[in-house]
């Protein structure tokens, strides 16, 4: 049986995009080649391990449902800042989030459909680079400014085959998130967070993931 990876993400607008992919191409110049240069910009979200790919299509259909229940919502990246990787060698240069009440109100939301993680939300601009790349890239966002606000509308579910000689992710599945916004207007409203919690998270729906 084949395996794959899945990447839970949040998907930026174009506009957002091109404007990471200039950075992308900026660090190039400084650093030479490095992984995710060519990746186009996404918020991560989640990543599962490899699963087996006999999916269950009632569980994409009972996932969408939840995630309909989220209005979209809007984010504003606010300047740069890094991470180490889990080796604790290579570093991963990133567009920081600026987290308002809201913003963390409707994220909780979203794990608690997809599952908790300890990946902090945010774009990545560079990924696991070496220390001697960090150093010579560094310099060149620690103090830059950017501020730019988009709205998130949907949730992608990327996926790599263990088997696949491409290696590149490839959509799997799309939710739009269709709820009314005006949940968001005191983020301690129980009644969005009523009709989710009526539902296990992904994490408990192994005939899912």
């Amino acid at each position: 049986m084949d395996y794959a990876f899945y990447h839970f993400i949040l998907p930026i607008p174009d506009h957002v995009d091109v404007m990471i992919r200039k950075l992308k191409n900026e660090a190039k110049r400084v650093i030479g080649n490095y992984p995710s240069m060519h990746a186009r910009a996404h918020i991560t979200i989640n990543n599962y391990p490899r699963k087996p790919l006999d999916v269950d299509v009632q569980g994409f259909s009972f996932l969408s449902r939840k995630l309909s229940l989220l209005p979209p919502a809007i984010f504003e990246i606010d300047g740069f800042d890094c991470f180490n990787e889990g080796n604790n060698y290579n570093k991963t240069i990133f567009a920081k989030l600026k987290l308002t009440g809201q913003n963390q109100y409707w994220l909780k939301l979203l794990k608690d459909i997809v599952g908790d993680s300890s990946t902090i939300p945010h774009i990545t601009v560079a990924r696991a680079i070496t220390p001697e790349q960090f150093n010579l890239l560094w310099p060149h966002f620690q103090k830059r400014e950017m501020k730019v606000k988009f709205v998130v509308n949907r949730l992608t579910i990327l996926k790599n085959l263990l088997l696949d000689l491409d290696q590149h992710a490839k959509t799997y599945r799309e939710f739009e998130f269709r709820g009314d916004e005006n949940v968001l207007t005191m983020y301690d409203n129980l009644a969005i967070a009523e009709q989710i919690k009526n539902y296990p998270s992904i994490n408990q729906q192994i005939s899912l993931f």
